[in-house]
């Protein structure tokens, strides 16, 4: 991989790369609810996020992330390794080519991505309570990953469990022992998980604003 795509992947699309959840749940939440078949319409559209500009678009059955945008690299940064020749960077290394354009000290690459977040089939799926979509993600066997969906007024919130007030909320509130191996894996009822929602649990969130159904 060159350097402009290195760079790119770490430092502007870190937040997209996943990585070990905090805590997991020992079977989907909320326990005892049915899993729904698909996305509502109400949820299903296109969103900007609030925070990179990136797009997330959800339809019945996936919900993707796109990027689309140009990445600026000064061409002091470049090493060795790489060689510019005309309107084509070279990786010296792996012979991989990536097309630019050249701007006084600076080379600059358009960039389309589009990560797959959530895609409901048996190892992701989807349930509805009290008004919110909780999405269930497989993680590993009989640890689940959960994150929790709000539409409101036209703003979308996706939220995670993530923070150190939601983990001690979390385990005091399931009874969970101190000494439980990280990330932690929780055993919670369906009155235990109402009640952590209902504590402001799943605070860490990002907005997306609704710009077409």
């Amino acid at each position: 991989m060159n350097k402009i795509r290195s760079i790119l992947i770490l430092t502007v699309i870190v937040s997209m790369i996943s990585c070990n959840p905090p805590v997991t749940f020992d079977e989907p939440q909320p326990a005892g609810v049915k899993n729904i078949q698909k996305f509502p319409n109400r949820l299903q559209g296109e969103y900007l996020s609030l925070t990179d500009n990136s797009l997330l678009t959800i339809n019945d059955h996936l919900i993707q992330r796109i990027y689309n945008f140009d990445n600026k690299i000064n061409i002091n940064e470049l090493d060795s390794n790489f060689r510019l020749s005309g309107d084509t960077l070279i990786d010296l290394i792996s012979d991989e080519k990536t097309l630019v354009k050249r701007v006084g000290d600076s080379l600059i690459n358009h960039v389309y991505y589009v990560d797959t977040l959530f895609e409901i089939n048996q190892e992701n799926v989807v349930r509805k309570f009290k008004g919110f979509y909780f999405i269930n993600k497989l993680f590993d066997k009989e640890m689940w990953e959960v994150k929790k969906i709000q539409l409101l007024k036209g703003q979308l919130i996706i939220s995670k469990i993530s923070t150190k007030n939601d983990l001690d909320n979390l385990r005091a509130i399931t009874e969970t022992p101190m000494d439980t191996i990280y990330p932690y894996k929780i055993k919670a009822t369906k009155k235990q998980f109402k009640h952590f929602v209902k504590s402001n649990g799943f605070s860490d969130s990002e907005t997306f604003i609704l710009q077409k159904k």
